[in-house]
């Protein structure tokens, strides 16, 4: 049994990553920095993310980036597989029919992940810790989050398909679902990619999606409930010195206001689009609001110029620790944190879901920003794995 689900009172740390496409890139450069850290800190040189994390989670990207960092993988092959992926996945080939096929061969991305993750399950992967991916079920417009927690409700099917109408009907256990298929379901980008299918019943496909179109593009939240709530099948403690939650975003900016704003007449079909674009944004400002409202942060993230950082407003004793590490693509932003910060001119392609070029310039702006925004004295010892663990983790 893997040490993550041992039965014990000990503190845990989580580690969610959010979505955002080939930004992916961003957030394993603020990773690299995560891992020089710990490594110093800690005074192993070896040591990998799934080392010190009880709990790796991720959407989308994210999704892509948890199950290499939970297989025991470093940042350095994850920068790796990332120029490897972008000119694979998002490479233009035949004409697609704009509204009819996305825009993208998802057959490209589904033959990278196989390669990455083979055919392994839930159940069967080589994990080195838990691990976490979150969808969106199109068809039941329903959230899922698959993890590899042996006590989860679903692990081995439904306990009610017995007592069903129908008693041939047979639930597909969440342990023998292909870690491949959750990763690309969790990646699979509306208008970028096709929606994925997999049996749920035996017989009976789910059609999934990329869990950005959930609430929780930053994961952030949703793996502290995880984490939390007994119904998950973890059920650790809750509390400031009990459960560390460190959130790794993908650079996402601020919503700009757009020209038609400025006009009393538009098409509504605008109002709309922008609305709907910026939810994701807006998601993940609600999960930055709840989490560093509801617990303790030694570094908190400005939230708005209205609430600022919700420091000190904590309703009750803090649930856990929180950090936020992340690099929004704003050129302001980037000029406070950076002695040499990328040209304006080109945020609005380091910004971008596809751009594949763009790789090598959103890992070193992860990794300087994470120079400035990861110390030492975030992680307190009290959080520190016991040498016991570290040495099974390392034999």
């Amino acid at each position: 049994m893997l040490r993550a689900f041992e039965p014990s009172d000990r503190p845990r740390r989580v580690l969610a990553i959010d979505g955002g496409g080939i930004r992916g890139a961003l957030a394993v450069g603020l990773a690299s920095r995560l891992e020089v850290v710990l490594r110093a800190k800690l005074g192993r040189p070896d040591l990998v993310l799934s080392d010190y994390f009880d709990l790796i989670g991720g959407t989308s990207t994210g999704a892509i980036v948890a199950a290499g960092l939970a297989l025991g993988r470093d940042t350095a092959s994850l920068r790796e597989l990332y120029l490897r992926l972008g000119p694979r996945v998002f490479r233009r080939g035949m004409p697609r029919i704009p509204l009819i096929q996305p825009r993208f061969d998802p057959k490209r991305l589904e033959q990278v992940i196989r390669e990455e993750l083979g055919s392994a399950t839930l159940e069967t992967a080589a994990w080195k810790t838990a691990f976490a991916a979150v969808a969106k079920r199109v068809d039941t417009g329903s959230t899922w989050i698959w993890t590899n927690c042996p006590r989860s409700k679903y692990w081995a099917g439904s306990p009610t398909s017995a007592t069903h109408a129908d008693p041939s009907r047979r639930t597909i256990p969440n342990k023998d679902y292909p870690l491949a298929a959750i990763v690309q379901a969790s990646a699979a980008a509306p208008f970028y990619f096709d929606m994925v299918r997999m049996e749920v019943v035996e017989g009976d496909p789910g059609v999934f999606f990329d869990g950005a179109v959930t609430p929780h593009n930053n994961p952030s939240l949703l793996l502290a409930q995880t984490a939390l709530a007994p119904a998950y099948g973890f059920a650790w403690s809750a509390g400031a010195d009990k459960l560390m939650i460190v959130s790794i975003g993908t650079g996402a900016p601020r919503p700009v206001r757009p020209a038609w704003a400025r006009t009393p007449r538009h098409l509504a079909v605008w109002t709309a689009l922008h609305a709907l674009t910026s939810m994701s944004y807006d998601s993940s400002q609600l999960a930055i609001s709840m989490l560093q409202w509801l617990g303790t942060s030694p570094q908190p993230w400005t939230i708005n110029r209205e609430v600022g950082t919700l420091a000190g407003a904590n309703p009750g004793p803090p649930l856990w620790t929180y950090l936020r590490y992340d690099a929004p693509l704003e050129a302001a932003w980037l000029a406070q944190h950076l002695d040499d910060p990328p040209a304006a001119a080109q945020l609005p392609r380091l910004a971008r879901l596809d751009d594949d070029t763009q790789v090598p310039a959103l890992f070193a702006i992860g990794r300087r920003v994470g120079e400035r925004l990861i110390l030492p004295e975030h992680f307190a010892d009290i959080f520190d794995p016991a040498p016991q663990a570290a040495a099974l983790a390392s034999a």
